[in-house]
């Protein structure tokens, strides 16, 4: 044992020579408070809604009292008619597509009698399309927390000899970032 005794001292030695090499203080202090960075990124977000008369988001448009007359019918956009939203914080294109026909049963009334104009861009009365056509180019964004509205002027013609009735179609407004791909649905 005595033999060994001065090889346990060498290591020992060794050992808290390595020690202190590898020494690292913690120097932690105390205070009331504390500070930290925070990062929140904030994608860019196309988000637009469709509203009649005032009947929120995406509410039916309805054209009532309609006479088969031939004779072409009008509704002003803005509150009291039809009128599209962006909530967007980017710059967007704005476009506008129907489903089709107007129908009830077996009964119908053609699509290129059901037009619109406006969007606030003076666009010309245009017939509605099943492809989606593109009504605004770099619509701003509103300030943040707010939104911007553009009025959608709608005109029909219900041609003689329509069977009465309730005749539907959908019309769909679609946006993307500006110059970005037209879109293809919904």
């Amino acid at each position: 044992m005595k033999n060994l005794m001065p090889f346990y001292l060498l290591a020992g030695l060794v050992m808290l020579v390595v020690g202190m090499l590898y020494y690292q203080p913690v120097n932690a202090e105390a205070s009331p408070s504390a500070t930290q960075p925070l990062e929140a990124e904030v994608e860019p977000t196309v988000a637009i809604a469709a509203e009649w008369a005032g009947g929120g988001n995406n509410s039916t448009i309805i054209l009532s009292d309609l006479a088969a007359d031939n004779m072409e019918r009008s509704w002003s956009g803005g509150s009291g008619g039809e009128q599209v939203h962006s909530y967007s914080n980017v710059a967007i294109d704005l476009y506008v597509r129907a489903a089709g026909d107007l129908t009830n049963g077996s009964n119908t009334i053609s699509l290129d009698l059901l037009k619109y104009a406006d969007y606030g861009a003076s666009v010309s009365k245009t017939s509605f399309t099943t492809e989606y056509v593109r009504v605004l180019l770099g619509w701003d964004p509103p300030s943040q927390g707010g939104r911007v509205t553009v009025p959608v002027d709608l005109f029909l013609t219900v041609p003689f000899a329509t069977p009465p009735g309730v005749y539907t179609t959908t019309i769909y407004h679609a946006a993307v970032q500006e110059n970005a791909e037209q879109p293809t649905s919904p």
